[in-house]
């Protein structure tokens, strides 16, 4: 019975969801993997800041590369021109 007041308890709060998912008892939430668990929250964040970096850096190693390319190209053609 307690399950079910709790997630009529959760209902009324504006930010249930985020707080406790569906309602779910701290029971159930300490067998929850760890990203389920709201305490969790800050290392989700985190994580998707260290994601949006590593991408970042990535896309900024690629975009040289690229440039280099087109660079060495144009070059290429330029000689080829010439000739």
């Amino acid at each position: 019975m307690s399950f079910f007041t709790d997630l009529l308890d959760t209902i009324d709060q504006p930010n249930a969801v985020r707080l406790r998912h569906l309602g779910a008892t701290a029971d159930v939430l300490k067998y929850a993997p760890r990203r389920l668990r709201a305490d969790a929250g800050d290392q989700v964040v985190e994580r998707a800041m260290a994601d949006a970096a590593y991408w970042r850096q990535r896309a900024f190693a690629a975009e040289t590369r690229l440039r280099a390319l087109e660079t060495r190209v144009q070059q290429l053609a330029k000689r080829a021109q010439e000739r």
